[in-house]
């Protein structure tokens, strides 16, 4: 369901985007930054946002988290002729019950590299984005219980960023492993 209606989400947004574009060469969209980002910028995002488990442990009673609160900084370089920017991420996030019998906290400090492809769409201040990351994550807990997968860290998102100015925007993506909203500052 959640797929489902991301799909339909974008299609709006495409669709509206699209009544928007009276001259617009989509011809030479898949080759151009959106949203006035040009080869050579250096993109710093400041989030807060979800974290897939927080989904998961929302209902309990005494269940407490920390939403992952990250920073990217993405430099934009052409790969070919393709729109991309390359660049690392880093954040801090956590969890944790506490009961009468039983109490534990889970933190995890991530980190990593990321790759996006960031296509020219109408209007001209959106950049739209796909992310891919792969990185780490430190858990700090008192379970004793990790998992070789809880170090590993890899993900996919579309995001969009909504420029007020020439260097300040909106950020906000969905995807796995979280959810994000923030501000991006374009240098």
């Amino acid at each position: 369901m959640k797929k489902i209606s991301l799909v339909a989400a974008l299609m709006v947004l495409l669709c509206g985007a699209s009544l928007s574009a009276k001259d617009f060469d989509w011809s030479q969209s898949w080759c151009n930054y959106g949203g006035g980002i040009k080869e050579g910028n250096i993109l710093v995002s400041v989030d807060a946002g979800l974290d897939f488990s927080d989904f998961v442990y929302a209902g309990y009673y005494g269940y407490w988290f920390m939403p992952p609160v990250m920073v990217d900084v993405q430099y934009a370089k052409k790969a070919g002729k393709l729109p991309f920017t390359f660049g690392g991420f880093a954040g801090l996030s956590g969890y944790g019950y506490n009961g009468s019998s039983y109490n534990y906290h889970w933190w995890n400090i991530f980190f990593g590299a990321e790759a996006a492809f960031h296509p020219m769409l109408p209007p001209e201040k959106l950049d739209v984005y796909i992310v891919t990351r792969i990185g780490a994550n430190i858990p700090i807990t008192n379970t004793g219980y990790v998992t070789f997968s809880d170090y590993i860290l890899f993900g996919e998102a579309i995001g969009i960023n909504w420029f007020f100015s020439d260097k300040v925007g909106l950020n906000a993506e969905v995807g796995y492993p979280f959810q994000k909203i923030g501000v991006t500052f374009k240098f």
